[in-house]
């Protein structure tokens, strides 16, 4: 049997849909993926790779954004399961210390991160991504991942 008839023409039909209707499907089907948390984990990666790059390849530019760094550094460490302490979180960070703990602070202040002693060394601070900080991290990634699929 034939699926089409002799003389039968195709229409084509361009259906323009919002952009907003286009993003929700794909961030539904994206969260019940068993593969979101390593693609994010991925482009976590990837972008911090890319801002390590960006910072080498342009020597003497100031590309700063400390909060930022740190929180994708977290971010980072939190699914691969490590561990960060203040220190180790400031050094990343980019910048100085004491602006790094600035940040830190202000983060904190946000209740995107809370900070608390290392259970194997008591002089350490070790910093802790709360559920709100995961949740928008996780939210944006999955933006950026449809963004690209989408060629935006």
């Amino acid at each position: 049997m034939a699926t089409t008839f002799e003389g039968d023409e195709l229409i084509d039909v361009v259906v323009r849909l919002p952009r907003k209707a286009i993003e929700d499907t794909l961030l539904t089907a994206r969260a019940s993926n068993p593969e979101s948390e390593e693609r994010r984990h991925l482009a976590a990666k990837a972008i911090l790779a890319g801002r390590r790059r960006r910072a080498k390849k342009f020597a003497g530019v100031r590309f700063y954004d400390p909060s930022w760094d740190m929180i994708l550094e977290l971010y980072v460490a939190t699914i691969e399961q490590r561990a960060l302490a203040v220190s180790e979180l400031c050094s990343l960070s980019g910048g100085s210390t004491t602006t790094a703990l600035r940040h830190i602070e202000n983060i904190e202040a946000l209740r995107y991160i809370s900070r608390g002693p290392d259970p194997d060394d008591r002089r350490r601070l070790i910093v802790t991504m709360l559920p709100l900080l995961e949740d928008s991290l996780n939210q944006w990634l999955d933006l950026q991942i449809v963004a690209e699929q989408l060629g935006l």
